[in-house]
């Protein structure tokens, strides 16, 4: 199939643009936004564009984004790029991290969307910190050896994560700066959500309450379904509980 060359112009600067800046607005974008409503060079970037670039055009909120593929390594964060970004000391805190975020999502597609397709409006930071708690013991009770071997199965390094863990304190009234008392097990979880809301993934309120914004739900919405790393994972989480 051949296609004219302002199509093929057009669509390469709507391409480029979301390769540069990873998002276009509709408010601030407004021609570039605008091309997208052309079936013509939406064609051009999902047959040739996307599938080189291993990404999708997720549209949510009056907003285009540009999202990797599981796959694709080239425009994902690397472990020490995340780590920066989250401020974390190591790669222990940066495993922990993603066990909490797999948590989040976890809790937001749980029983009420495979009852009802819809996922939870809201759920607690505490829930998750209780959630993430019970877990941590489970692992607790099990021998080295069964920690080696689920640790080699689902790409997890449960032992560091433990450590971790073990090196929370409990959050306590005296603790006035909740965001900032990154030692204490809640003050960590608002740390490592906090990259979330900035990649405009999830919204904190007061924090407490986590909302998803409608970025994540096309983003997970997508994967969801079809990704085997999220069934292990849930996998393991049902099984431990």
């Amino acid at each position: 199939m051949t296609f004219e060359e302002d199509i093929l112009i057009n669509a390469y600067r709507l391409h480029q643009n979301l390769m540069i800046k990873g998002e276009l607005q509709k408010k601030k974008d407004v021609e570039l936004y605008r091309l997208y409503s052309d079936p013509e060079i939406r064609e051009v970037l999902h047959r040739v564009f996307l599938p080189i670039d291993q990404a999708i055009i997720v549209k949510a909120d009056e907003t285009l984004y540009l999202v990797p593929e599981v796959q694709n390594d080239a425009f994902s964060y690397n472990n020490e790029e995340l780590r920066h970004l989250v401020k974390l000391k190591d790669n222990k805190e940066l495993y922990f991290a993603q066990f909490i975020w797999m948590n989040v999502i976890s809790e937001f597609y749980g029983e009420q969307f495979l009852l009802t397709g819809e996922t939870r409006s809201f759920i607690k930071v505490d829930e998750i910190l209780n959630k993430v708690k019970e877990l941590m013991g489970n692992f607790d009770k099990l021998p080295e050896e069964d920690l080696n071997e689920l640790s080699v199965q689902y790409e997890l390094n449960i032992p560091g994560m433990l450590d971790v863990w073990h090196n929370l304190s409990e959050v306590t009234d005296k603790v006035k700066d909740l965001s900032k008392s990154h030692k204490k097990d809640y003050g960590f979880f608002l740390k490592v959500l906090g990259f979330l809301e900035k990649e405009n993934l999830i919204v904190v309120k007061e924090e407490e309450e986590i909302v998803m914004t409608e970025k994540m739900k096309s983003i997970v919405g997508h994967y969801y379904h079809q990704e085997t790393r999220i069934n292990e994972i849930k996998k393991l989480l049902n099984d431990l509980n």
